[in-house]
C-alpha cells in the first residue's frame, strides 16, 4: 500500500494499531475494482486494532444520481440500491477468500445502517441547520462541491450544487469520531484521494474551522484519515 498522507494520526500510531478501521466502499469510483478492494481489504486487516468496517455508500451515490443525472429520488434510490446490491455480493465473494480467522473480523453495513442512528441524526441535524444558518460554512461547502465536480462533464447550476451540498453534508459525520456501528468506533480509514472535505473534516475536529459549529457536533475521539493507493 502506497499511503500519501496521514491526517489527524502517524504512520507510527496506524501500524501499531491503535486505531479500528472503517472503509468506505465507493459505487462510483472506477478505482474500487473487485481486485484494488481486495488490496485495501488486506491492508486494513493486516492494520486495524480489532475489526474492521465496510460501508457500502449506496445512499450517497443516489444523492449524486439525483443531482448529476437528474434521476428522480425514487430512481436514484432503486438503482443506487441495486449497485450496493452488487457491491455486497462482490464484497462476500472477496471474503470468503480469506482465512476464517480474517473473515470473522469484517462487518459490512449499508450506508442507511449508519444513518439511522441518533448519533448520525444529532450531526447531520448541526451539520444542516449550520449549512442554512451560517453564510461562511456554507460557502466552504459548496466550494468543496465546486472542486470535486467542476472538471466533470455536468453542468454545476445552483440546483445541482445545492443537492451535491447534501452528499457533503451526510457524508461527513461519519468522520467526526469515527464511523459509528453497532455500538462501536471506528477511528481510522483510508481512501484514493483526499479533497477539501477532508480539510474541512480535520478542521471541524481540532476546531480551527468553524469552532462554534465543532463545539455543537460533541467531537471527543482521536481518528485518521489515511490517502493511499494500492498501486
Amino acid at each position: 500500500m502506497r499511503i500519501e498522507k496521514y491526517l489527524g494520526s502517524s504512520k507510527q500510531e496506524v501500524e501499531a494499531k491503535k486505531f479500528d478501521i472503517w472503509f468506505g466502499v465507493s459505487l462510483g469510483n472506477k478505482y474500487f475494482t473487485k481486485e484494488n478492494i481486495k488490496k485495501y481489504l488486506v491492508w486494513c486487516l493486516e492494520n486495524t486494532k480489532s475489526e474492521l468496517l465496510c460501508i457500502i455508500s449506496d445512499r450517497l451515490y443516489a444523492i449524486k444520481l439525483e443531482a448529476l443525472d437528474d434521476y428522480s429520488k425514487q430512481r436514484a434510490f432503486r438503482v443506487a440500491y441495486r449497485l450496493g446490491d452488487e457491491k455486497e455480493k462482490e464484497l462476500f465473494e472477496i471474503i470468503k477468500e480469506f482465512p476464517k480467522e480474517k473473515r470473522d473480523l469484517i462487518k459490512i453495513a449499508r450506508f442507511k445502517e449508519i444513518l439511522s442512528t441518533k448519533y448520525y441524526e444529532y450531526r447531520f441535524e448541526i451539520l444542516h441547520e449550520s449549512y442554512n444558518e451560517d453564510e461562511k460554512f456554507r460557502f466552504f461547502v459548496d466550494k468543496i462541491t465546486k472542486e470535486a465536480y467542476s472538471k466533470g462533464p455536468h453542468t454545476l447550476t445552483e440546483k445541482r450544487i445545492k443537492k451535491l451540498a447534501e452528499y457533503v453534508l451526510r457524508e461527513i459525520p461519519i468522520y467526526l469520531n469515527g464511523a459509528y456501528y453497532d455500538g462501536k468506533y471506528y477511528q481510522a480509514t483510508i481512501y484514493p484521494g483526499l479533497g477539501l472535505i477532508d480539510e474541512l473534516i480535520i478542521g471541524l475536529h481540532t476546531g480551527k474551522l468553524f469552532p462554534e459549529i465543532s463545539k455543537k457536533l460533541k467531537i471527543h475521539n482521536q481518528i485518521a484519515i489515511l490517502e493511499g493507493y494500492v498501486d
